[in-house]
């Protein structure tokens, strides 16, 4: 038996479509009917992941960048930031005039920024966003927080914003002009899509040499570095290419399916 891994966002779900490519739901079901486990690994919070998350097809998730972690709807670990530090990021995106996603395990709050940005990236109108469990945030948020996205303007002065993070959190920056993607993942210090499947491995008693993981992006190269195979979509950045083991074809040309028959594991 092997455990897959799988990003959504260009990995899984196609940017072109935004739909699951066939070719990628018939992979997986032949894969889940093969004993094999399937967890999707993404940087969105839980909630946000329930359209993609079929439990008879999915046997867990590594949600919010590695800092939840769920194997049949039980949840297996949460790792918070501290309060103090996501006060401070929070002072810091009000300053710089800034998108942020605050992720909580049952409250999902972005500025007004973040909420139009996303909004557009995810072709979505005010109720769809609010079905997928996302509100506007006003003020800083009561519930405890477990990670923040930031989205910065074109003309945001990124170094002097990454200097001024706390020192007891990871942050991952996407900078793809070519998708005008501008933004970063923050995240307790330590805590990564990497982090999040160790522990996953662990609580499974699982080795890393029978997980595979899937991914197109910088905050997918823990991923792929946790698995003992680590495969970049075609359509991936430079970056998560030169991490992987093996590339597969682009997501839109069967990329999920071809990196599975690849490997025998359908």
């Amino acid at each position: 038996m092997s455990i897959l891994f799988l990003d959504i966002d260009d990995t899984l779900l196609s940017h072109q479509t935004f739909t699951v490519p066939e070719s990628a739901r018939r992979g997986l079901q032949l894969a889940k009917e093969r004993g094999h486990q399937l967890f999707l690994c993404s940087g969105r919070f839980e909630k946000g992941l329930g359209e993609y998350y079929d439990p008879d097809l999915f046997d867990g998730l590594v949600a919010s960048s590695g800092a939840a972690g769920i194997y049949h709807q039980k949840v297996i670990y949460r790792h918070f930031l501290d309060e103090e530090d996501a006060r401070k990021i929070f002072a810091i995106t009000e300053e710089y005039g800034i998108g942020l996603f605050v992720h909580s395990p049952e409250y999902n709050r972005m500025n007004q920024y973040a909420y139009e940005r996303l909004a557009v990236i995810l072709q979505r109108d005010e109720d769809a966003m609010r079905e997928l469990g996302i509100r506007r945030l006003n003020g800083f948020p009561e519930e405890p927080v477990i990670k923040m996205d930031i989205f910065y303007r074109k003309d945001s002065p990124l170094k002097e914003i990454l200097a001024a993070m706390p020192e007891k959190t990871d942050v991952i920056s996407h900078i793809n002009p070519d998708k005008d993607d501008f933004g970063s993942e923050v995240t307790r210090k330590g805590i990564n899509k990497g982090s999040g499947i160790r522990e996953t491995l662990q609580y499974l008693n699982a080795d890393q040499k029978d997980a595979y993981g899937f991914g197109d992006s910088a905050n997918d190269i823990p991923m792929l570095q946790a698995c003992g195979t680590g495969i970049a979509m075609g359509n991936g950045t430079q970056s998560v290419k030169e991490a992987a083991d093996y590339i597969t074809t682009d997501i839109d040309e069967d990329g999920i399916w071809n990196a599975l028959k690849h490997f025998r594991l359908i």
